[in-house]
């Protein structure tokens, strides 16, 4: 099992590389390091990019030894890749169990000022996809997911089970109270799924009639990890959708978008929003 990490030293960067190291010593996965070389979609001669893959190895080696402080036992590598970063990542990602990045947005203000390269990855990675603020751990609990209607968010409640029961945290399964009757037991039905996964876990559903992304964005201030699901198409690409945009465009803690393969059609949930 292999957490993939994107690397190029610096403070956000070794947030999640941090935190890669933190979960790999629970879950014993090894640590690859991307270290992704910027072509500038080819616009970039061949001895400036021979001077920045230089560049990049020799930074490759201070993050691995970084990690390697970090988190004896691990099992670390680095890997060199050239294109444009978060496509180069995803790519490179296609084999591993999750890929981390770092980000310095944490926060409304910091989210819709500065934008966020993170967004990118999370909506063409095929694995789940973590983005790590530069932030403060302390006094956080539980692991949040946003559920949806039908199957859309279904992997996103394995997945956030799965790290609940690892972490020894309750489960808050949050979804939209929109006065429907007929979708009033969609967070019954997510927390089946999730005891059929993990019978022991201790689960919360919790209503909330704030918009999706209001309701994970503030979440994501006290979690220790905030769970949201992206639906994938068989063909085609999909994009983000409103509630994952702003999630993390301002988030405030950890959150990992998990793909979730679905059939082509009209989408509804939280990762329609």
């Amino acid at each position: 099992m292999t957490i993939l990490v994107g690397a190029d030293g610096s403070v956000a960067s070794r947030a999640a590389l941090t935190w890669a190291v933190d979960r790999a010593r629970s879950t014993r996965d090894d640590v690859t390091l991307v270290m992704v070389v910027d072509d500038g979609w080819g616009s970039v001669g061949g001895s400036a990019l021979a001077e920045l893959r230089s560049t990049a190895e020799e930074r490759a080696e201070r993050e691995l030894a970084f990690a390697r402080d970090l988190g004896a036992g691990t099992e670390f590598r680095s890997v060199i890749s050239v294109g444009s970063p978060m496509l180069a990542l995803a790519e490179a990602a296609r084999d591993a169990d999750l890929v981390a990045v770092g980000t310095h947005k944490v926060g409304y203000f910091h989210g819709h000022a500065l934008g966020s390269r993170s967004l990118q990855l999370a909506a063409v990675s095929t694995v789940p996809s973590a983005v790590v603020p530069v932030t403060s751990w302390r006094g956080r609990s539980g692991v949040a997911v946003g559920v949806a209607d039908g199957a859309d968010s279904d992997d996103a409640v394995r997945f956030a089970a799965d790290e609940a029961s690892r972490l020894g945290e309750p489960l808050v399964l949050v979804r939209a109270a929109d006065g429907d009757p007929a979708r009033s037991n969609i967070g019954e039905r997510a927390a089946a799924i999730a005891s059929a996964v993990h019978p022991g876990l201790s689960i919360e559903v919790r209503a909330t009639s704030d918009p999706a992304s209001g309701a994970l964005i503030g979440i994501s201030r006290r979690a220790v990890l905030t769970v949201t699901g992206r639906r994938v198409l068989d063909e085609g690409f999909l994009p983000l959708g409103r509630t994952n945009t702003d999630l993390l465009m301002n988030l405030a803690g950890p959150v990992i978008v998990v793909p979730n393969a679905t059939a082509e059609g009209e989408a509804a949930g939280w990762t329609a929003a």
